[in-house]
């Protein structure tokens, strides 16, 4: 619409003015809601212990009293997940006809676990992360969407089985529901996974889901599945082998035991019993929370759920209090900490190359 004294130029200047301020709004208006939630988050978390304090007698005295050995362990453990997860990373990578040194991979996989640690939204820059990475190796665009969502498939289906594996181990009045949930959960990813061997198939496979039920999930999803079927498109004559994709999973399993280990280490490292099935089935959970985002790391919310599931199979509130702290700790400041010194490392060999 033009006003008196305005011509259709400056209309459409002005179109483009409120547009452009629109999407510089967009990033600081997320910004707040991030850290909104990230408020509410650690309120409710605090909220929640102050109410159950009296199931948290003794958590200064776990902590006063920690065996130092077993905190060595968790952080060894926790550290040396990377490398597995790396070397998954690599193969798919490799599959593409993109050659990447394991020890280039490590360093890149610590980066990017940093940035998804910490900064909100960090899982979609830590995609990004990865991608600007892949390119330097000398992969495609495509090669690198596809790799980065291959890779992600077979983690996401291991990481159901360990869950799945977590809840028969723990058992509990719980157990009907928990299983076939979770028996379906992995069924699906592990599908998933498969298909992304398979490009054609994975196309076709999108193109159908898109036909059933794509407008009715809206434009985001439409975006998540352009992206899958224009890399799978541009490799559909690209089958792994069977080994190839075998080798990635077993990593990737070895990747979440190994951090499940520095979970279960650190209930060694207070004193405490460890309930092992709970552990796989609580770190699973806290993965996955993490994962959505919604807050840096899932900073509040996985301590409180980590521990909630823990005392509702059994455990001590403060032992089980206690444990968490200790592997958040290990996780939010140990891990993380070395990746960014890694990525600081990464960032000026990149700027002394160019």
């Amino acid at each position: 619409m033009c006003f008196p004294g305005c011509t259709p130029t400056h209309a459409m200047a002005r179109q483009t003015d409120l547009e452009t301020q629109k999407r510089e709004g967009r990033p600081a208006r997320r910004l707040v809601l991030r850290i909104c939630l990230t408020v509410a988050a650690l309120g409710a978390v605090a909220y929640a212990f102050f109410r159950e304090r009296h199931v948290f007698v003794g958590f200064t005295r776990e902590l006063t009293h920690l065996r130092w050995g077993w905190v060595g362990l968790a952080l060894v453990a926790e550290l040396a997940s990377i490398v597995p997860l790396a070397e998954a990373q690599r193969r798919v990578l490799a599959v593409t006809g993109t050659g990447a040194p394991l020890w280039q991979m490590i360093l890149v996989t610590l980066a990017s676990n940093a940035i998804s640690m910490s900064v909100p939204a960090g899982v979609a820059f830590a995609e990004g992360y990865y991608f600007s990475r892949y390119r330097e190796f000398g992969a495609s665009k495509a090669q690198a969407v596809w790799s980065e969502l291959a890779s992600g498939a077979i983690a996401f289906a291991a990481l159901a089985v360990v869950a799945l594996a977590g809840a028969v181990a723990a058992g509990g009045a719980a157990m009907p529901v928990v299983v076939p949930v979770l028996s379906i959960v992995s069924a699906g990813s592990i599908t998933a996974a498969v298909l992304f061997r398979h490009p054609r198939l994975l196309v076709s496979a999108i193109e159908w889901v898109d036909r059933l039920v794509g407008r009715r999930l809206g434009t985001l999803i439409d975006r998540v599945t352009d992206r899958i079927r224009d890399a799978a498109r541009s490799l559909r004559g690209t089958v792994p082998s069977i080994a190839t994709w075998i080798a990635a999973a077993l990593l990737s399993a070895v990747n979440w035991l190994l951090d499940v280990a520095c979970l279960g280490f650190s209930f060694k490292a207070v004193g405490a019993p460890v309930p092992w099935g709970v552990v796989l089935l609580a770190f699973a959970g806290g993965k996955v929370v993490t994962s959505l985002g919604i807050t840096p790391g899932g900073l509040g919310v996985v301590e409180g759920g980590l521990v909630a599931m823990f005392v509702a199979f059994g455990a001590k509130g403060a032992e089980a209090g206690a444990a968490v702290l200790v592997y958040r700790g290990l996780t939010l400041v140990g891990l993380v900490g070395v990746g960014w010194l890694v990525a600081a490392v990464l960032a000026t060999e990149k700027q002394a190359r160019s």
